[in-house]
């Protein structure tokens, strides 16, 4: 039997490297089991696999200081959770986020683009909230974020005049996000 176990070990970790990022993801949304031998290289990692991560969060209660998805997740808990899974070096605090990647403009904004806002006190110019954004296009900009409001979890919430009021700033970590500027070639028909 202990000759087994090695050979079992080994056996398991091939059929493991097999696994796409796809099912990986899915894999480790289970919540219920840690799977550190799947590592992912931030430079390849996708939109769409951070907002399927995300989503699959949807529900998961809102509580203070906290980011486990057993116990529940406050708006930078969800973030830093969704990211570090994917093995980015993110801050846990909100009021971090601010110092991090690559600042682009709310019209830019992409979707797994990191949304800032102020904190939800009035007249508080105090970075407070944090959000993924979920899509921006001719609906209008939607982010899923983990809420202390009446949803009181994660969700995705359209962009309102109140957070328009509150907005500070979006953050690109995503490599995958940064659109080429490169002019467009017109080919004329011959």
């Amino acid at each position: 039997m202990r000759r087994k176990l090695p050979t079992l070990i080994i056996g398991l970790s091939i059929v493991a490297g097999f696994f796409n990022s796809a099912f990986a993801t899915r894999f480790i949304t289970s919540h219920k089991i840690k799977a550190p031998g799947f590592f992912f290289r931030t430079d390849s990692i996708s939109a769409d696999s951070i907002i399927n991560f995300a989503e699959s969060l949807i529900g998961v209660r809102y509580r203070s200081a906290t980011s486990d998805p057993l116990q529940g997740f406050d708006c930078s808990g969800f973030v830093s959770y969704v990211f570090k899974k994917f093995n980015f070096n993110v801050p846990r605090s909100s009021g971090d986020f601010i110092n991090i990647g690559v600042k682009v403009s709310l019209e830019d904004a992409l979707p797994g683009d990191i949304i800032i806002f102020t904190s939800p006190k009035k007249h508080s110019h105090r970075i407070g909230h944090v959000a993924i954004v979920y899509s921006n296009d001719s609906d209008g900009l939607k982010f899923i974020h983990s809420t202390s409001g009446k949803e009181h979890g994660v969700t995705i919430t359209a962009m309102d005049d109140t957070y328009k009021r509150r907005f500070v700033q979006v953050v690109r970590l995503l490599k995958q996000n940064d659109v080429s500027k490169t002019p467009a070639v017109v080919v004329a028909a011959i």
